[in-house]
């Protein structure tokens, strides 16, 4: 029979776990911090370790390599993407064009008040490797589906296949994003407003189009 092993022992009140997790809470902030500035590919462990305060074994305490805390990153800020575009969305008039407008504007918000996010997001994270194209793959999924939420009526009036429908809500985000790279590229020369405004007149052709059947 295995012995029991006895707990950890808080330290100065704090139990091992949430110190852990306070460490890896630390270096997901240092590496968006890194990665979103200087980017991931110059980044190094020894530098991300500075500027989360922390030694190099606490970082393998929690990540096996750089890449997984790309991913970890990334994840963090699609959800505060995301996010700022749900809290958009429910302030927002009950119909489509207002809620979409909103959900725009929560967007470009979101990367223009944290442009790492928006560097994290649109450009670091492109061909990295297969599984964090697989983690962007999955994202884009992610925002693919609420935007077929958000424009319900409009995908399912349409006579579209399925599988083409939500091509459509797939290609939507890949749209918006294109839109936000370019800006991101050009130094943020184009004003937030007429990103908002440009990407809103797209989506709605492109749902109203949906609206009026098909392929023809």
């Amino acid at each position: 029979m295995e012995p029991v092993q006895p707990p950890s022992r808080p330290y100065r009140g704090t139990a091992a776990g949430d110190r852990v997790a306070e460490r890896r809470e630390r270096l997901v902030e240092a590496g968006i911090d890194v990665f979103g500035s200087t980017g991931y590919r110059t980044a190094t462990v020894r530098a991300i370790c500075a500027r989360a305060g922390l030694t190099k074994r606490y970082f393998y305490e929690s990540f096996t390599d750089s890449e997984a805390l790309l991913l970890a990153c990334y994840q963090r800020a699609a959800d505060e993407i995301l996010t700022a575009m749900v809290h958009a969305v429910t302030g927002a008039p009950a119909n489509v064009p207002a809620q979409l407008h909103a959900a725009l504007a929560g967007y470009f918000g979101a990367i223009d008040g944290d442009q790492r996010l928006a560097r994290i997001t649109l450009l670091e994270i492109l061909g990295v490797s297969p599984a964090v194209d697989a983690a962007y793959r999955d994202q884009t999924e992610r925002f693919g589906s609420s935007v077929e939420l958000l424009a319900q009526e409009a995908f399912t009036a349409s006579d579209l296949p399925a599988i083409q429908r939500h091509l459509v809500a797939q290609g939507i985000i890949g749209a918006i994003t294109t839109v936000a790279a370019q800006w991101l590229l050009t130094e943020r020369r184009a004003p937030l407003t007429d990103l908002v405004d440009a990407t809103d007149v797209l989506v709605l052709a492109v749902l109203d189009r949906l609206r009026t059947g098909g392929t023809g």
